[in-house]
């Protein structure tokens, strides 16, 4: 079984909540045997177990505080980048609820989310995948849903309860104040109620096309996240990279490992360093020309080439066409 992680993304927003509630970052760090230098790689994952030992160290210095809800509230949507976009383009809030569930393991392998339609009510839900999950970290999650739902909807989303399957703790104003709902604590399920009519409502900035565009880099991440190989490494670093132009050696130095390990690794995986990164500037290309008016010259510097000749000659390499010709077709229809 592959281990569970947790994406970078996530780990630097419990730091930045843990030290604004006055948790030390080296010892935040130092009790996940982790350093700073894996902050700096955005594409970068770290096991569970490393992260549920940040969440207990956080948990200890912000005693008598709900570290869980006060972590929700700080987190912004942003901080989760292209996972964030995916859910804003969404047509409605419906629609962002079953992306989450579908590109969760993008975040973190730490729970799974699932939508129970009932008689007159929509319920998301949330299920921690260790036993050893606390009450605060089921909090955040429901605390950051709830403020994600009404990011996205650009207004206040009005709850019909909010369940959790603790126990009430002794002071339950900030969850009063937090959620504006009733609450029903030692439930059977940590769930999200909402009347079925507000989850249909139409988002703002729904765009079916903008959405497509950031599901097939998502679904890249997850079929990288999906294999467990050095390939499937260096396929996450690349997909999650703004430069590509890039060398094996960078590569190697980010993945934590020698050059010649990288290669000598690939090419047991019957793969190169160089076919993985013309696969990945194969694909922006097709979509930046069908999808943007940047012109050849300027995706040709997106794509990391040196001059556009470059890379007018690798695309007739892998698609047959000029870059020019892909393109007249693509939006010709």
């Amino acid at each position: 079984m592959n281990e569970k992680t947790v994406s970078v993304l996530w780990i630097k927003a419990l730091l930045q909540a843990a030290e604004q509630q006055g948790a030390d970052h080296g010892e935040l760090l130092s009790a996940a045997g982790l350093t700073d230098d894996i902050l700096g790689t955005p594409y970068a994952r770290v096991s569970l177990d490393a992260t549920l030992k940040i969440w207990r160290v956080a948990e200890r210095e912000c005693a008598g505080r709900d570290f869980g809800l006060l972590m929700g509230e700080q987190v912004k949507p942003t901080h989760f980048q292209l996972f964030a976009l995916i859910l804003m383009h969404s047509t409605s809030l419906a629609a962002a609820f079953e992306k989450s569930i579908r590109y969760t393991r993008v975040l973190s392998d730490g729970g799974r989310y699932f939508l129970q339609q009932e008689e007159r009510e929509v319920c998301i839900c949330y299920e921690p995948q260790q036993a050893d999950f606390s009450r605060h970290q089921v909090d955040a999650v429901l605390v950051l849903l709830r403020n994600f739902a009404s990011w996205l909807a650009c207004k206040p989303v009005p709850l019909e309860r909010v369940e959790f399957c603790h126990a009430a703790p002794a002071d339950i104003s900030d969850y009063k104040r937090i959620f504006d709902a009733p609450l029903v604590f030692s439930a059977s399920r940590n769930a999200l109620v909402f009347a079925p009519e507000v989850l249909q409502e139409p988002l703002a900035l729904g765009d079916e096309k903008l959405a497509a565009m950031h599901e097939e880099m998502l679904e890249r991440q997850l079929a990288a996240l999906q294999q467990p190989d050095t390939a499937g490494l260096v396929r996450h670093f690349l997909v999650n990279s703004d430069d590509l132009n890039v060398d094996r050696d960078t590569a190697a130095q980010r993945l934590h490992m020698s050059s010649r390990t990288l290669q000598r690794k690939l090419q047991e995986s019957a793969t190169s360093f160089q076919q993985l990164l013309d696969e990945e500037r194969q694909r922006r290309a097709r979509s930046l020309l069908a999808t943007t008016e940047l012109t050849i010259t300027r995706i040709s510097e997106e794509l990391g080439f040196s001059e556009s000749s470059a890379f007018t000659r690798a695309f007739r390499r892998w698609e047959g066409v000029t870059p020019l010709e892909y393109r007249q077709d693509a939006t010709s229809g």
